[in-house]
């Protein structure tokens, strides 16, 4: 008997589907049609899975934003509150192919998002989250005494969330300027200028 696919698999694989074809044609080409075509079934079998345009790309999105977190949790942080905070920031900038491809697709999501009020539910959950996982690693670092004095674990989240979201989108437009090794040196000026001289813990 041939066992078919299960169901969350499927729409994952068409999902994967949406991912590509927002990267090569961006987003406005992601129609039912030319992901049924992407994906290699036909626009009937699609919608067995999806019913519009708007539930797909909107699954796809959710997705991009678990794998990240599925990546992160799979992290053995160390312990060591510099070199975790550090860790935690570089799962949010281009620093490999398949980051660059997720920042990319993202940047594609967030100007939907701007007309779209469920996709826009997403970028606002997601950037609350984020923030607040690196106001829990300020915190901690502040509880520590390891920041440097007058430093603002809330103001740090919030400049730290805005870093990250420069060098995304730096990164992704301009990958020839800012590089990994560029990356890599403003995360390392940022976490002195944070942390002090031992602030650079990677």
């Amino acid at each position: 008997m041939v066992k078919r696919p299960d169901p969350e698999r499927r729409r994952e694989d068409i999902a994967d589907a949406v991912l590509r074809v927002i990267r090569r044609d961006g987003i406005g080409a992601a129609s039912v049609r030319t992901v049924a075509d992407e994906a290699g079934m036909s626009t009937g079998s699609l919608r067995h899975f999806f019913g519009t345009q708007s539930e797909l790309l909107l699954f796809a999105m959710e997705l991009i934003t678990r794998r990240v977190y599925e990546r992160i949790a799979r992290i053995e942080f160390s312990g060591e509150p510099r070199r975790d905070v550090r860790t935690l920031t570089e799962q949010f900038v281009p620093l490999d192919g398949d980051r660059r491809a997720e920042m990319d697709i993202w940047q594609a999501f967030v100007v939907a998002a701007r007309t779209d009020p469920t996709l826009a539910e997403v970028r606002d959950r997601t950037d609350r989250e984020m923030y607040e996982g690196f106001l829990r690693a300020t915190s901690a670092l502040g509880e520590r005494g390891l920041l440097v004095d007058g430093a603002d674990a809330e103001v740090e989240a919030m400049r730290l969330h805005a870093l990250v979201d420069g060098l995304a989108a730096h990164g992704v437009n301009h990958p020839a300027r800012v590089d990994t090794a560029r990356i890599h040196a403003v995360l390392d000026a940022h976490f002195a200028a944070l942390l002090g001289p031992d602030g650079n813990s990677r």
